[in-house]
């Protein structure tokens, strides 16, 4: 099959693994995949699929907005190229479905978080995601993928799309690349993704400090790049037992994972956070970590709370968070790192997510 996946998002963004996993997966089966974005020509070139860079300059908060546009004339330009499927990102739907429907293209809208942000952007998003939603309730071609069974429900009774026209897409691992390693010496406590201060994260310095005031001998490691890092900063050059690291290739960050023991979910029981189907869960998981964080939907396994999971309410994650680390024993630990692991090759490969999407596919172009 011959897919074009337009997708928003830069391909060297962690939050596009999700993407490059399900593009590598389609290729490997083979499909023709062509990914379109922003990116600079042969950025992809350690993938399986083809890619193509458009414009996508404009002001913040209309990057995508200015980026349909250029997909929509690319699209104009080249009716004669053969598709027999897209793949569609909800931030540009809008722009490129109505010109998908004209040339009769089958298309899948893939909404992988609805507008996540707290700001001002955010407010602005929530029509644009509401209205590629519809475009898929009234399209006869077109279908829609989401990231946990909670979301499925949230956009069905946000925009009244039918169930059935909606797929789950889980979010997988890589179980090669994140795997247990050598652990540190001390108890490392890990959280990597975007560092926003929506997510939760300038509450996990104090949790260290307070576990290490109860006697817990623990440290912290933050990795990622986001609104709260400088606030981050400030308090690492004043902690020795708290690192933080900007972004890094996975596969630095699969090794650095591997060596914590604990990974760390903080972000609030917020409408997007509770149908969220977290990445660094998984790669949590496949690595070997316990977790600890706030108790809600989006952070439960779909199989309920797991052994080495450890979830809280928000307002007891500090005072909870410290009681749990001081009755944890070394053994304990090393006996439900192996379970997660255990459950992470049980559960989380792509290969399922990979076959949702292709199935997916399929029933768009019937």
């Amino acid at each position: 099959m011959r897919v074009t996946w337009f997708t928003a998002r830069a391909l060297t963004d962690l939050c596009s693994t999700t993407q490059i996993e399900l593009a590598d997966g389609l290729a490997n089966r083979g499909h023709q995949i062509t990914v379109v974005n922003g990116d600079a020509k042969h950025s992809n070139v350690q993938h399986e699929f083809s890619h193509i860079h458009l414009d996508t300059s404009g002001p913040r908060g209309l990057q995508s907005k200015f980026l349909g546009r250029s997909m929509r004339k690319w699209l104009l330009q080249n009716q004669s190229n053969p598709m027999d499927c897209a793949i569609v990102d909800w931030k540009i739907a809008n722009s490129i479905v109505p010109q998908l429907e004209h040339q009769s293209i089958p298309w899948v809208l893939m909404d992988r978080s609805p507008p996540a942000d707290s700001n001002i952007f955010a407010k602005f998003q929530w029509p644009s995601w509401k209205s590629a939603w519809r475009l898929v309730r009234k399209s006869k071609v077109g279908k829609g993928c989401v990231v946990s069974e909670q979301h499925l429900l949230f956009v069905h009774k946000q925009t009244g799309c039918e169930i059935e026209k909606i797929s789950v897409l889980h979010a997988g691992v890589d179980l090669k690349k994140f795997k247990p390693r050598k652990k540190n010496s001390m108890l490392t406590l890990v959280y990597h993704g975007r560092v926003d201060k929506n997510r939760g994260v300038l509450s996990l310095p104090m949790l260290v400090q307070k576990a290490r005031a109860a006697g817990v001998e623990c440290k912290l490691v933050v990795i990622g790049e986001g609104d709260a890092f400088d606030g981050l900063e400030r308090i690492a050059k004043r902690n020795k037992m708290f690192e933080l690291l900007s972004t890094m290739p996975k596969d630095q960050l699969a090794e650095r994972l591997g060596e914590a023991h604990i990974g760390l979910l903080p972000m609030p029981e917020t409408k997007v956070w509770k149908i969220a189907s977290p990445l660094k869960r998984s790669e949590y998981l496949a690595s070997g970590l316990l977790v600890f964080g706030i108790d809600h939907a989006g952070h439960r396994m779909e199989t309920g709370i797991e052994q080495w999971m450890k979830l809280v309410k928000q307002d007891e994650f500090h005072a909870e968070g410290c009681k749990w680390l001081s009755n944890l024993e070394e053994n304990e630990i090393i006996f439900l790192s192996a379970l997660s692991r255990n459950y992470a090759e049980e559960h989380l490969s792509w290969e399922g997510s990979i076959q949702a999407l292709e199935d997916c596919m399929a029933f768009s172009i019937r």
